[in-house]
């Protein structure tokens, strides 16, 4: 009996007009980073220092990465990741133009991964509390939705119950640095403050590198809530640049 659990919680579906009905959204309850993996590896069956299998994986990053890039289908055991460009082109002489077509890279579950999640006992935890819930975001900048973001610029965060109110100090919009120990940066100006839609300034001076969003606010459906409630989107996000060149086209998974 396989002893992988997923927690998650049902909330209203607002894609149909039926009284009641609900979907599922899994919790995400941490993120691994490669450190992270070669220590649970360390931890189960293994010999080889932390340190070590880390740089292999790192290693195998940037091979996986390099050969994808490069126009090659890679296969793993979490999954096969092919690249793809989206865009019209006018003509069969139009060259790849990045104001037009989006370098991406598909991805399909793997063996080992399929077999995982046929494996995971999935609990619902009932109702969800109706609270903040990011769905994504644009940077006005650039006008993509893969991640980026460019600091001094505005971004469009689309969700549900998302309009910051209410008294509370802590109410607000952070950028959260990736990295351990970093200090949350809350965003000071709001353009456009509506449930399902915010428009929030990037800080000009916030740094290169890799961030999460959170939102904290007492807005509630009918009433201000007493208690602030937070949401911390998932999905790790870059400054517009920080893998590289300040013209980084950052392909994204779809």
């Amino acid at each position: 009996m396989s002893d992988i659990k997923l927690y998650a919680d049902l909330y209203d579906n607002a894609l149909t007009e039926k009284e009641g009905d609900c979907t599922a959204r899994p919790r995400i309850n941490g993120t691994l980073y490669n450190a992270d993996i070669a220590r649970r590896i360390v931890e189960k069956r293994t010999e080889y220092r932390p340190e070590t299998i880390e740089n292999i994986l790192t290693m195998a990053d940037e091979e996986k990465s390099l050969a994808i890039a490069s126009g090659m289908s890679v296969v793993d055991g979490v999954g096969q990741y092919l690249p793809q460009i989206k865009g019209p082109f006018d003509k069969p002489t139009d060259p790849f133009d990045p104001a037009k077509h989006t370098l991406f890279v598909s991805y399909t579950s793997g063996k080992t991964l399929r077999k995982m999640l046929k494996e995971t006992k999935v609990i619902i935890n009932g109702q969800a509390v109706v609270g903040p819930v990011i769905g994504g975001l644009t940077d006005s900048a650039t006008g993509k939705d893969d991640g980026t973001f460019t600091p001094g610029m505005p971004i469009v965060v689309s969700g549900n119950n998302i309009k910051i109110m209410g008294t509370n100090a802590a109410n607000g919009f952070y950028f959260i640095p990736a990295a351990e120990g970093g200090t949350p940066v809350k965003a000071t100006v709001i353009v456009h403050n509506n449930p399902s839609q915010l428009t929030v300034m990037v800080p000009a001076d916030l740094a290169e590198g890799d961030y999460y969003i959170s939102i904290t606010t007492q807005y509630g459906r009918s009433a201000t809530v007493k208690e602030p409630r937070t949401y911390k989107y998932p999905v790790l996000l870059s400054t517009a640049g920080s893998g590289g060149d300040d013209d980084d086209d950052r392909p994204v998974i779809e």
